[in-house]
């Protein structure tokens, strides 16, 4: 239990120091996007037993392309979405998976703010309810029968 608790700990100091570190700076975090892709080549190379030489010149170019959109976005980025999406001390940073999450929430606020009425008449249970930025307001447990 012990460990459990440490294991816990550490992990709730490293989101914070990661989630300062962004609200201090404000810029796109920096990662060598060569090592990597280098990285995540031998992992799957390892996985699957085979060996793909194309893949890190297209991980290569697909980080770069994302790294490119990121930062034309970033001063407009909300800081809600910044600490939820971009995690550079996480285990595998990468710029097309920070990308991916800030559209997918930008689609789920669009979705939100141009259909509420689906939302509203959910009966899926347990019944939450939303604010446009993406945070919930309450959550209505289940009855249990």
């Amino acid at each position: 239990m012990y460990t459990l608790s440490r294991i816990g700990i550490s992990c709730a100091v490293i989101l914070m120091t990661s989630s300062a570190a962004l609200a201090r700076d404000g810029g796109l975090p920096q990662f060598d996007i060569q090592k990597q892709c280098q990285k995540t080549q031998r992992a799957s190379d390892e996985l699957t037993g085979t060996k793909n030489p194309g893949a890190f010149d297209t991980c290569v170019k697909n980080e770069q392309s994302a790294r490119e959109k990121l930062a034309e976005r970033w001063a407009t980025t909300s800081a809600l979405d910044k600490t939820t999406c971009v995690h550079p001390a996480g285990w595998s940073p990468s710029y097309s998976e920070w990308l991916g999450c800030l559209d997918t929430r930008d689609h789920v606020r669009t979705m939100r703010k141009d259909h509420p009425e689906s939302m509203a008449a959910s009966n899926l249970c347990p019944k939450v309810n939303w604010q446009l930025d993406g945070s919930f307001t309450s959550v209505v447990a289940c009855q249990v029968r």
